[in-house]
């Protein structure tokens, strides 16, 4: 049986989650840059609609860097458990564990970013959900 479908949405998770990982490195660096938050503060501060000090425009960015790391984590994972997955759904060789691996990744993708990688945890729950649901034909015997 060909397991086209499972394998074509784990590429895509994988990828996906990558894309998410520079986004969490992105935030990651704002974080980190001086340059960066001192622009941020003097954007903030020059307007005077705005109700921010330089400590609130601190606090954000410390919050953003936080959840950078928690991206960055969530996607590795995400990366590893859909590697995981692709590589033992290919052949039909395990789909029982691609199945598993494709949910776990699925869940903790979504939980540990949260929310931030909803689109590959939801392609990795639909193919964990394929792995599981599609059965190999059986063969009726010849009469």
């Amino acid at each position: 049986m060909k397991r086209t479908g499972e394998i074509a949405l784990g590429i895509i998770g994988i990828i996906l989650s990558a894309l998410m990982s520079l986004g969490g490195i992105l935030l990651i660096w704002a974080n980190q840059s001086s340059e960066f938050k001192t622009e941020l503060e003097d954007q903030f501060t020059a307007d005077p609609t705005l109700e921010f000090n330089a400590g609130d425009v601190s606090t954000m960015l410390d919050a953003a860097g936080t959840f950078g790391w928690a991206i960055v984590v969530a996607s590795i994972i995400g990366i590893i458990l859909g590697l995981i997955g692709v590589i033992s759904i290919k052949g039909n060789k395990k789909p029982k564990l691609a199945g598993w691996m494709f949910i776990i990744g699925a869940l903790l993708t979504g939980i540990i970013s949260v929310g931030f990688g909803f689109l590959p945890a939801i392609l990795y729950l639909i193919a964990g959900i394929m792995a599981f649901a599609r059965k190999a034909p059986s063969e009726s015997p010849a009469y």
